[in-house]
């Protein structure tokens, strides 16, 4: 999906981006004091969020196009760590993104990982090396929380593609089903067009091991 993904970012084909932020995250999400990495990130602003709550944020992004253009958007200066995935790291604050090929990406073990457009921007036949290399990079007990999409795709496919639940806990049995709701209306025209009447969408969680109390955390 390398191609397809640059263009459409090229193109601006980014329907999928929320500018606000995932509301879901913000109403779920606890863990403070964490290193967390967000997969597939774009130019989310889901990555301040997470620093907003005292976390140690990277995500991975293969279009250098969605990274520079989160930095500007948010008005982030940032230093460029050249390696054969270079680091866009912010100077102020606890964020870098990593651009480049996520599969080609390795670091120190991850306490925490969100996953809001990664795992249903791949199709079937894909998901499960994805799996396992996120699992790669995360230690044990890791703080997880993943959103996948439930529709009907005999009526419409994606991406994003639906992810049904017995699929999901063959990767992560210890997920839990913690919220689920309508989310068609920001599904993809495409979706609607076709036909499509409901579009769930889907918060899965497993919590992690305590994390260390982290200075930058609101008190």
């Amino acid at each position: 999906m390398t191609e397809p993904w640059l263009e459409r970012w090229e193109e601006g084909r980014i329907g999928w981006h929320e500018p606000a932020g995932n509301s879901r995250l913000r109403k779920h999400w606890t863990a403070t004091g964490r290193r967390v990495i967000v997969p597939l990130c774009g130019k989310t602003f889901d990555l301040i969020w997470l620093e907003q709550q005292g976390n140690d944020v990277v995500g991975v992004e293969l279009s250098e196009l969605a990274v520079r253009a989160f930095f500007e958007e948010n008005g982030l200066s940032y230093s460029v760590h050249e390696a054969e995935l270079p680091a866009f790291t912010a100077d102020d604050r606890q964020i870098t993104i990593v651009c480049g090929d996520y599969f080609a990406f390795t670091a120190d073990p991850f306490d925490a990982y969100f996953d809001r457009g990664a795992l249903v921007a791949l199709p079937a036949d894909e998901r499960p090396g994805y799996v396992e290399h996120t699992r790669s990079l995360l230690a044990a007990n890791a703080e997880t929380m993943i959103i996948t999409l439930e529709y009907d795709q005999d009526v419409v496919d994606g991406p994003p593609y639906a992810v049904a639940a017995d699929e999901l806990l063959t990767y992560w049995p210890e997920l839990r089903r913690v919220a689920a709701d309508e989310d068609l209306a920001n599904g993809p025209p495409k979706f609607r067009a076709a036909g499509l009447q409901e579009m769930i969408a889907v918060v899965w969680q497993a919590p992690g091991s305590p994390a260390r109390r982290n200075p930058m955390a609101p008190q």
